[in-house]
């Protein structure tokens, strides 16, 4: 049910296209005319197997149907915020990109060297080798410039983050299901004495299936849940079965049913010892969200001319995907 975020790492290299028509973008940029300049078929080896070539255009129609609207969504980004920047006059500086750096690793791990090993794996599953790696900190440090004045850190925001911290927090199983008849019908089967999590697996919806429906512990302040699941947790305890077991709850798509599991409490440093550390998470998470915003804007306005085929389909699907997911 929640979206999984796991650093600017993920969220940018997913959200990664659209770019104004740049007449300065390079020798090798599409002319005004939209005839393509240096596209020749390429028959030299790229590789071989069992001593037969494998030629360069080859690889390059089947990575164009792989991964080609993926590299082109990168490209336009990266030039659409390099004009971006230009025009507001903001430099972008080896200290912002070795910033950016330490924030990717920062957020996969508290330990320096266990952090640089996981982000060396997900570079590896992602294909981010050097040279793409290096264009997404630019994105993302970019992005993050230009974002970050627009950004009010609130008070309000800080208690709401130190709620989502150090509050009370509840670990619930959740089944979701597309019409409220389908929920009713469980809710009287979990009330009779049958398994929620068993019912869980036959009926629910949501990706938490594979686990009986069992969730991370949730607080009613974190606001990446649905309201009506956040306001439905207090009223559970567990008292009796009937109290561990919620109503059917209308979500904006679908219906969800709640079983409670166990209420966590614990110990919370004061308000005032952790505001700073508190300021500086919620600050990353705004900029994170305008900066996605940000990067759809560039995406939407971007004026793309594809004239290979195969990659128009594969950009096309790129591109739907980041604008309207």
């Amino acid at each position: 049910m929640r979206h999984c975020l796991m650093t600017s790492l993920l969220i940018v290299a997913s959200i990664t296209p659209g770019c104004q028509s740049d007449p300065a973008a390079g020798p090798n940029a599409m002319p005004p005319g939209g005839t393509q300049r240096d596209t020749p078929t390429d028959a030299r080896p790229a590789a071989y197997i069992n001593g037969v070539a494998v030629t360069r255009s080859e690889l390059h129609r089947l990575l164009v149907e792989a991964q080609g609207g993926q590299v082109l969504s990168e490209v336009l980004l990266d030039r659409a915020i390099t004009l971006r920047l230009s025009e507001q006059g903001v430099v972008l500086t080896d200290q912002d990109l070795a910033d950016e750096r330490d924030q990717l690793l920062a957020e996969v791990s508290d330990d320096a060297d266990q952090a640089t090993r996981l982000l060396n794996m997900m570079r590896g599953q992602r294909g981010l080798g050097d040279q793409r790696f290096a264009m997404l900190l630019r994105r993302n440090a970019g992005l993050r410039l230009l974002v970050k004045d627009g950004v009010i850190v609130s008070d309000a925001s800080i208690r709401q983050a130190y709620a989502v911290r150090y509050g009370r927090r509840y670990r619930v199983r959740l089944i979701t299901a597309d019409t409220i008849d389908t929920l009713t019908s469980t809710r009287r089967r979990v009330l009779a004495g049958e398994s929620y999590t068993d019912l869980a697996i036959a009926v629910s919806t949501d990706a938490s299936v594979s686990q009986g429906g069992l969730l991370s512990p949730l607080s009613p302040a974190d606001a990446a849940y649905p309201k009506a699941i956040r306001d439905a947790l207090p009223k559970l305890s567990l008292d009796d079965r009937a109290s561990r077991l919620s109503p059917v709850i209308a979500l904006p798509e679908g219906f969800a049913l709640l079983w409670l599991e166990e209420v966590i409490d614990r110990e919370a440093p004061p308000i005032d010892a952790v505001r700073d550390e508190l300021a500086r998470v919620v600050r990353l998470e705004l900029e994170r969200v305008r900066m996605q915003q940000l990067a759809r804007v560039l995406i939407d306005q971007a004026n793309v001319v594809v004239l290979d085929p195969a990659l128009d389909q594969s950009w096309q699907s790129q591109r739907e995907a980041i604008v309207d997911p």
